[in-house]
């Protein structure tokens, strides 16, 4: 089969009219139809059918157009290579991120992996439980995540590099900050609350939390909502103590002392599939990625996180 008529049909579908989709192909609208029609008798069948819409694919033409998508962004990324290719660039590697390791750590990250001039790299942003499924597929390269995890990890390693707790943190408008005593697990219970990294597959899940009122909302795979209601409620959230304070956004005296806790570790780790280390330039990223979290470590206060 033409590969070139199934780009054609994703894009028709995509646009939802073959004038949009002729536009943007650069051919006239009866060569396009001819094109569905050759596909048509190909599968015997019509991919395309109207409605007050537009056109909608058929069931055998969604089909279709989702492998015509797989095809046209195969080839945008093979002209993506090209381009690295003579840009001098040897290899290119896709590295998942935590939400808020991105956030925390952005400078450092961005000026570490800009500084060697070899590779090219693509940073993805996601939970944990979602990006460690690319990462056993082989979409992802490597994978900066909790080092502890409740989801299938099949065939990888991790290497733990960077210390962290959890803790729990009140909104400025909350009475909680600043407060010198312990806060106690009856008063947690009363206490408005709200869930970050939901579904991102922790061992020390939300429902840690010694509260009976559902959470009134929750983040997966961002951040910056947690801060602007940390800043702008009273509500309780339970993140990892030392990234959290690494944003900016968070003051260290809306980390409130739990008595009787003193949070679970929240380490985060480079992790990558086993026996992908054995390439050179694997290696080589490997170690300038461990490099940069290291120094992170090493460079950061721990605001108390760590010596509890």
């Amino acid at each position: 089969m033409n590969p070139n008529l199934l780009k054609q049909l994703a894009i028709i579908v995509r646009q939802g009219s073959l004038s949009s989709a002729s536009e943007q192909l650069y051919i006239s609208q009866p060569t396009l139809t001819r094109s569905i029609q050759q596909l048509e008798n190909r599968v015997g069948a019509p991919v395309l059918k109207r409605s007050r819409y537009g056109v909608v694919p058929t069931e055998i033409g969604a089909r279709l157009a989702r492998l015509g998508e797989r095809i046209l962004a195969d080839a945008q990324h093979g002209e993506e290579i090209i381009r690295q290719w003579h840009n001098g660039y040897q290899s290119e590697f896709t590295i998942g991120i935590d939400p808020l390791w991105e956030f925390a750590t952005v400078t450092a990250m961005t000026d570490g992996l800009l500084a060697d001039p070899q590779h090219v790299f693509h940073l993805r942003t996601g939970s944990a439980a979602a990006q460690i499924a690319l990462l056993q597929d082989g979409q992802l390269d490597f994978l900066l995540a909790p080092a502890h995890l409740s989801v299938a990890q099949g065939m990888l390693e991790r290497h733990i590099l960077f210390r962290d707790r959890s803790g729990i943190f009140a909104g400025q408008r909350s009475s909680l900050p600043g407060r010198k005593t312990p806060v106690t697990l009856e008063e947690l219970a009363q206490m408005e609350w709200m869930i970050a990294g939901a579904s991102a597959g922790f061992l020390d899940e939300q429902g840690r939390q010694p509260t009976p009122k559902a959470a009134r909302i929750a983040f997966t795979g961002g951040i910056r909502s947690v801060i602007h209601l940390l800043g702008s409620t009273d509500m309780l959230v339970r993140m990892p103590a030392r990234l959290a304070l690494m944003t900016g956004g968070i003051r260290p005296e809306q980390r409130i002392v739990v008595a009787g806790e003193r949070g679970p570790r929240r380490d985060i780790a480079l992790w990558f599939r086993a026996g992908t280390d054995e390439h050179p330039a694997m290696r080589a990223v490997r170690q300038l990625i461990s490099g940069i979290v290291q120094r992170l470590d090493q460079e950061t206060p721990d605001f108390g996180v760590l010596g509890e």
